[in-house]
């Protein structure tokens, strides 16, 4: 989904931005005439995450100059350089590193593109985008298989709260919208509202203090009889969570977030922050 090869290098990356600003002008059109909105966003995702490493981002030292829309609720400090910021991005996935076949590459955002998005009703927030929870800092990476058009695509987000306590309460935040949102929900995204069919809790892995894994099933704007698939996994380990979110560009069911990626981007968050591995991630 994000098709930028190894060779198309920073330049190519930096144009692909310029045409995403379009993307939000402008709505993808189909045969029938029609808005696919979800097709729109994953461009506008892709073309954020354009990068000359396969197409993937992160913040572990190589984020380039770029701008971010803030969220209508509470400001996300996706910006602010500090100690902590520092610390996060060397735990962090970095530009290079791989996980199976997955690797990071650079990114041109802070944050991952979901969290502007708005959910409705309110309480569902958390399955969209934990950005308005009272975090400090954060660090962002973005895995994807190199020159893979549309493969499966991970967005990696640590982040640090004042204490284990607030951090605690972004898990009974997410918890409470897994149970009160798994009907569904709506989302407020770039051009319409998409509609979330439901919410399913899937196994967590076995990590840090407490983990929640969900599959988010959305409609297809497009063809209201097709599902598209993000699978999110939220781990707290004292007053740090790592979020991994996931999807493709495609109705395909594709099982979850991958588990090279949660165990790679564990041990080194474990190692780097000597909290020591509490179990090994699910398959």
């Amino acid at each position: 989904m994000r098709g930028a090869g190894k060779n198309n290098g920073v330049a190519r990356a930096a144009s692909v931005v310029m045409g995403a600003a379009l993307l939000f002008g402008s709505a993808a059109c189909g045969a029938s005439g029609g808005t696919d909105e979800n097709a729109t966003d994953k461009k506008a995702k892709a073309a954020a995450s354009a990068t000359p490493g396969g197409g993937a981002g992160a913040t572990g030292g190589a984020t380039a100059p770029a701008t971010t829309s803030t969220p209508s609720g509470s400001p996300s400090p996706t910006a602010v350089s500090g100690p902590e910021t520092e610390r996060l991005k060397g735990l962090v996935m970095a530009l290079g590193e791989k996980a199976g076949p997955y690797e990071t590459g650079l990114a041109l955002l802070d944050e991952p593109f979901d969290e502007i998005y708005d959910a409705s009703p309110a309480v569902c927030q958390p399955l969209t985008g934990l950005g308005r929870a009272g975090h400090t800092a954060q660090a962002y990476a973005q895995l994807s298989v190199p020159d893979e058009v549309s493969g499966v695509d991970t967005d990696v987000l640590l982040r640090s709260y004042k204490d284990a306590g607030a951090a605690g309460s972004v898990m009974k935040s997410l918890a409470e919208a897994g149970k009160r949102c798994a009907a569904g929900y709506s989302e407020e995204r770039t051009l319409v509202d998409a509609k979330v069919l439901r919410v399913e809790p899937v196994p967590a892995p076995k990590l840090g203090d407490e983990a929640q894994a969900y599959r988010i099933v959305v409609q297809d704007v497009k063809d209201k009889g097709a599902s598209l698939y993000t699978y999110l996994t939220l781990v707290r380990s004292d007053a740090t969570t790592l979020s991994f979110r996931s999807d493709l560009l495609g109705v395909d069911d594709f099982g979850g977030v991958p588990g090279e990626i949660v165990t790679a981007q564990w041990e080194k968050f474990s190692r780097g922050a000597g909290a020591g591995s509490h179990g090994v991630a699910a398959p």
